[in-house]
């Protein structure tokens, strides 16, 4: 039997996670992204695919993740994933339903996706049952897209977007969107404005904007820090984290008086958990006081805290 399950592990974002790969045989995906870990798919197979070739029968996942539930109770997020797309699994929907009765009740499903398929209605369905789920979109701007996510011939962002877009009008769940950042690719600033316009449409839940923190099958590279507090403000309004896998060393810590704290948050929320990376000690005791006498609170969205309004 293939490695089905594996973790748990300490999520970011997320928490105790125990993961689940619904492609173990091999890499399965629409997308051949330039940062992928994973590596690519040798010839003669295609780079990208519109079908799983090999599905992993429904009764044998179903039962491999209900043992790694039975053995791993205290954890945060049961995390569907592939190795490659898992909404190209086509017993999606049934494995999701069969599988919640066992999830424990702290448990919270979440399904990782490129968010290529969710305009399919069974897609849909499927994405209906989880309680969180996190599409990456790293640009709308074609070019972009077409360089650093190298999609299938059959997918447009066009379609894509609409597609998403679809889901969003109909979720009752968490939506989360992650975009991944690779230099002289998708980090100028027209990709970002188009991108936040998008998000706002509609109404995501969080943002997770980052930049490669591994090894990636290409020859690309990632952003500073810099970078992405650069083009974070592009995202006026939204709840938006950087999360980081190292400890972030910043030269020049912001320094902010109470009235700059709360100019920014008109604009934008801040994590809790990332005022240590952007501010120096004056200012975060300034975040602290505000908070404590009320002036500012502290809002759970997407999972994460966020210092707001």
């Amino acid at each position: 039997m293939p490695n089905i399950t594996f973790g748990p592990i300490h999520s970011r974002r997320f928490g105790i996670s125990l993961g689940v790969d619904l492609s173990p045989y091999k890499k399965q995906c629409n997308f051949d992204c330039v940062y992928c870990e994973l590596q690519p798919v040798k010839a003669p197979e295609p780079k990208t695919i519109s079908n799983f070739s090999e599905v992993l029968p429904l009764d044998e996942l179903v039962d491999s993740v209900k043992q790694s539930l039975q053995k791993y109770k205290k954890i945060d997020v049961l995390t569907i994933t592939a190795n490659g797309e898992p909404t190209l699994y086509p017993h999606l929907k049934e494995f999701i339903t069969q599988i919640k009765p066992y999830i424990p009740k702290q448990t919270k499903s979440l399904i990782l996706s490129n968010g290529s398929l969710f305009g399919d209605k069974n897609i849909q369905e499927a994405l209906k049952e989880f309680d969180i789920v996190k599409f990456s979109l790293d640009s709308i701007v074609q070019s972009s897209f077409k360089k650093v996510d190298r999609a299938h011939k059959n997918l447009t962002i066009e379609d894509i977007k609409d597609g998403i877009r679809s889901y969003a009008k109909i979720r009752k769940n968490i939506l989360i969107c992650e975009i991944l950042v690779v230099e002289n690719i998708n980090d100028s600033k027209q990709d970002m404005e188009m991108l936040a316009n998008f998000l706002r449409e509609i109404k995501v839940d969080r943002i997770d904007l980052g930049t490669i923190d591994r090894p990636p099958a290409y020859n690309v590279k990632a952003v500073s820090y810099e970078k992405l507090v650069e083009l974070s403000r592009t995202f006026d309004g939204l709840f938006i984290l950087l999360p980081q896998r190292k400890n972030i060393n910043i030269n020049n810590l912001i320094e902010l008086n109470d009235e700059d704290i709360i100019n920014l948050l008109q604009k934008r929320p801040i994590a809790t958990n990332e005022i240590e990376n952007l501010f120096s000690k004056n200012s975060i005791k300034r975040f602290q006081k505000l908070f404590n006498n009320g002036t500012i609170k502290i809002k759970n969205t997407g999972l994460i805290d966020f210092f707001t309004l």
